[in-house]
């Protein structure tokens, strides 16, 4: 009975093995010994590793020649696609040695980052001896390549022991890949790691938990947000956490970012920054808000007046609505065929978010300022564009595009950004970007 199970699979491991010639055939199995079998079989996966590992000399050499983002990205998705078979050979590679040159330590990044896309649970020892001996590079890129791992129960307290080892950017992968790996003994750490001094691995974990949404940690910035001396030099992380949580987002948290607008310890440029994100935590326009407002709106200092403005009238406030239009509706008025006054008046209803008054004013501006050389046609196509894909216009945005005088470089640049994602994954990608 034995002999019959190791027959069987031996015939199958050939014939999994991909190599025909070495498979044996079923008039084969009669004539064959169990031994002669098996020797077949490792053959056969012999052959199979020698080719799998040429594959990836090759591949290799493709990346150590330095081929544009694009091209670096479809080499590392030719190495994910060669399977969990590939992992031990991939492994090997991760560390670039001491002193590793350019191209060594471009090609260990890339298999590493090949590595994170897979699973690798047939080399969790290796990525775990790596973590403890490799040199700092091959330590960074094991936690790369640890990322996504499903042995994290395992893999866990190694990490841990290089965040609490190491410093700098060693410190910093190993907390993200530690923020990766999610669970409620991150709790602990993101408490410790938030209420600390140290802005480094403050703005780390900001990134960490923003890139992961982790609501769980919501409390805890919620602190970070309020403490006066320390939200300001983290002003920018903190709201893009919000954003990425906006939906845990309160009244009370809308107020924290309005008082660290107003504080004199950021920049101007800053400070307008944040009044212009605050839209997407959906805030409630209530008296409260509308008094913290005040000293913002009040500003002497254009941008950050019309950036508080336009978050009371997006929220609702007709009033102050009707104020901010009233001077570019005046502008309009006094040059009726100057096509930039349109533009204008088009910029401030898209921030107002209403992008079907944008759409005719761009669309004015084009009649308009038909003659007019002064008039940024390319500058003009990419804003209508915007808002045609906004309002889910995707044959009007293609049809657009197609005909703008707009660079193949900046086309393709507008197929990465992702307002124009949609349009990128519709039937009418390639009349827009000319791609597939």
């Amino acid at each position: 009975m034995g002999s019959q199970f190791l027959l069987s699979m031996a015939v199958a491991l050939a014939a999994q093995s991909g190599s025909p010639s070495l498979a044996p055939s079923g008039s084969d199995v009669g004539r064959l010994s169990l031994e002669q079998l098996l020797e077949r079989t490792r053959a056969a996966r012999a052959e199979a590793h020698t080719r799998l590992e040429g594959e990836i000399d090759a591949l290799s050499k493709e990346i150590e020649a330095a081929p544009s983002p694009r091209d670096l990205a479809a080499r590392v998705d030719r190495l994910v696609a060669l399977g969990a078979e590939a992992t031990p050979l991939i492994v090997r590679r991760i560390d670039p040695g001491s002193p590793g040159t350019d191209r060594e330590r471009l090609r260990a990044l890339q298999f590493a980052n090949a590595l994170g896309r897979m699973d690798t649970a047939a080399v969790t020892t290796e990525l775990i001896e790596t973590l403890k001996g490799g040199t700092p590079e091959g330590r960074r890129n094991a936690l790369r390549a640890l990322a996504s791992t499903r042995e994290i129960k395992r893999v866990r307290p190694e990490v841990e022991a290089l965040f609490r080892a190491e410093s700098g950017q060693t410190r910093q992968l190993a907390l993200r890949t530690l923020l990766s790996f999610g669970g409620p003994e991150n709790n602990v750490l993101f408490t410790q790691l938030l209420g600390g001094g140290d802005d480094t691995l403050i703005g780390t974990a900001l990134d960490g938990l923003t890139e992961q949404k982790v609501v769980a940690a919501l409390e805890d910035v919620r602190k970070l947000l309020n403490q006066v001396g320390t939200a300001p030099r983290h002003a920018q992380a903190l709201l893009r956490y919000f954003q990425a949580v906006h939906e845990s987002a309160t009244q009370a948290d809308v107020l924290a970012f309005v008082r660290l607008a107003q504080s004199g310890s950021l920049n101007l440029a800053l400070r307008v920054e944040l009044v212009n994100g605050l839209a997407p935590l959906n805030p409630t326009l209530n008296v409260d808000l509308k008094k913290s407002m005040e000293p913002l709106v009040a500003s002497s200092d254009r941008q950050l007046k019309e950036a508080a403005q336009v978050l009371l009238a997006r929220l609702g406030d007709k009033s102050t609505r009707r104020e901010i239009l009233k001077e570019y509706d005046e502008l309009v008025v006094r040059n009726e065929r100057w096509a930039e006054a349109y533009v204008r008046r088009a910029d401030i209803y898209v921030r107002l978010g209403d992008d079907d008054e944008a759409i005719k004013d761009f669309r004015q501006a084009f009649s308009v300022g038909r003659d007019d050389p002064t008039l940024e046609q390319d500058e003009l196509s990419e804003k209508l564009a915007r808002a045609y894909v906004r309002k889910g216009k995707l044959k009007d945005a293609a049809d657009l595009l197609n005909r703008a005088p707009i660079s193949l470089k900046r086309l393709g640049e507008l197929a990465l950004d992702p307002e124009f994602a949609s349009l990128r994954n519709s039937k009418y990608a390639k009349d827009a970007f000319g791609t597939k």
